[in-house]
């Protein structure tokens, strides 16, 4: 079990870490295929908060209270996962992995019982120009990022919702953004995002210029992840950008060989 449990700008006690994990890891048993769990607690005002983000069974899962104390903050935290997982997992009973790696089987949703593979992206803060250079580097037509934040452990990091991608659409490149200002949001629909497109005005190999123009709308689609797999399976594209309404985060499917690889922000 990878579970970690900070701080931002404060000391926790161990009496504290230990009951945070003690209530926490019981939303653990939830999952087959677990990959972490995050826990951050801060001060926001004189308000205690606690955020969680758990990575399993192929979804992200994220929440966030406030209480008086701490202790009181992870007791409602605790509740309020719990419900949506349960929630969840009812929902999609018929969805089970089955194996402990990063690897699902979803025969329903896949007629050919292809594999799901989940895949982190690093969580290395970049800008889009270095996003736009790794992705040509690695002869890509998408890349997943965090951008903006130099610093993993800033105050405004938001436990990974400051994700963006760039993608090759229509013989052309576009930039998919999330304003900094909803990223404290606690629920976040893909209306906000905004989408850009790229005019490389200088195609040097170590520092292009480039100019983003803003598009009248957004064609980011808000998804669950079956939903997104029962689309993309039928489609005849190599990878499809979508808003994880189950998550919350931005996500990346796209064909690897026979299988199908989704792509997430690291926690």
């Amino acid at each position: 079990m990878n579970l970690t449990i900070t701080g931002r700008h404060i000391n926790l006690s161990n009496s504290l870490k230990e009951y945070t994990e003690k209530k926490i890891s019981k939303l653990l048993t939830y999952f087959n295929q677990l990959i972490d769990a995050k826990i951050v607690m801060y001060m926001e005002k004189i308000d205690h908060a606690v955020e969680v983000s758990i990575n399993g069974d192929g979804v992200q899962f994220h929440g966030i209270e406030k209480a008086a104390d701490f202790y009181s903050a992870v007791d409602l935290l605790f509740e309020k996962m719990e419900k949506q997982i349960v929630k969840y997992k009812e929902k999609h009973s018929s969805h089970k992995a089955v194996n402990p790696s990063k690897t699902m089987m979803t025969p329903e949703s896949t007629g050919e019982g292809r594999r799901i593979n989940l895949t982190q992206v690093s969580n290395k803060p970049v800008d889009r120009v270095e996003a736009f250079l790794e992705m040509k580097m690695d002869r890509k037509e998408f890349i997943l990022f965090k951008q903006g934040i130099q610093k993993v452990d800033s105050d405004v990091d938001f436990s990974g919702k400051n994700y963006a991608s760039i993608y090759k659409k229509d013989g052309s490149y576009r930039l998919l953004e999330m304003p900094f200002e909803y990223a404290k949001e606690e629920n976040i629909t893909p209306e906000i995002f905004i989408e850009y497109d790229l005019k490389i005005v200088d195609e040097s190999a170590t520092s292009p210029r480039i100019d983003f123009k803003k598009r009248d709308r957004c064609s980011v689609r808000g998804l669950s992840l079956m939903e997104a797999l029962s689309i993309f399976e039928e489609s005849n594209l190599e990878f499809m950008p979508f808003f994880n309404t189950e998550s919350q985060f931005l996500n990346i499917i796209h064909r690897n060989g026979r299988d199908y690889e989704v792509i997430v922000p690291a926690f």
